[in-house]
């Protein structure tokens, strides 16, 4: 009986000093990239003191992702209006144009903002327009100021 009292407790110590070793992980960074996990990219978009006069409270807003050295279409897209300035925006792969090509499988992107009077995505003389610096999906906090007018 003794003999099995003292099996117990050295499995009892055993089991201790084992949760003991084993590290706890805390939630891994935003940085870090998981399989299948979708990396956002989110901040805000304001227009230019300049510019606040042009335009009407109806006009499209797009704001879309594009790979700085790749193709011109749009990776991810999201559609507010004007009226809705400043605006806070998140791309993500649930924001893809295409199922095959997402946010969180490319590499560098430029993020657009578009201020459409027309209501369509491709891009029209008089649209309004700002751009930010190339940057990766995760990235958060990103500021676009619309600042320009296409010619």
């Amino acid at each position: 009986m003794v003999d099995k009292f003292w099996l117990g407790c050295g499995f009892v110590v055993c089991g201790a000093l084992f949760a003991a070793a084993v590290p706890v992980y805390a939630e891994a960074p935003a940085s870090a990239r998981l399989v299948g996990q979708s990396l956002a990219i989110s901040g805000k978009v304001t227009i230019a003191p300049s510019l606040a006069g042009k335009g009407s409270a109806t006009d499209t807003l797009f704001v879309f992702a594009r790979e700085a050295n790749g193709p011109p279409m749009p990776v991810a897209i999201v559609r507010a209006t004007r009226k809705d300035l400043p605006f806070t925006f998140r791309l993500d792969d649930s924001n893809s144009m295409m199922p095959s090509r997402k946010l969180s499988d490319v590499g560098t992107v430029v993020i657009v903002a578009r201020l459409s009077k027309s209501g369509q995505a491709m891009p029209q003389s008089g649209d309004l327009e700002g751009t930010s610096q190339p940057v990766m999906p995760g990235a958060d906090g990103i500021t676009i100021l619309i600042d320009r007018e296409r010619p």
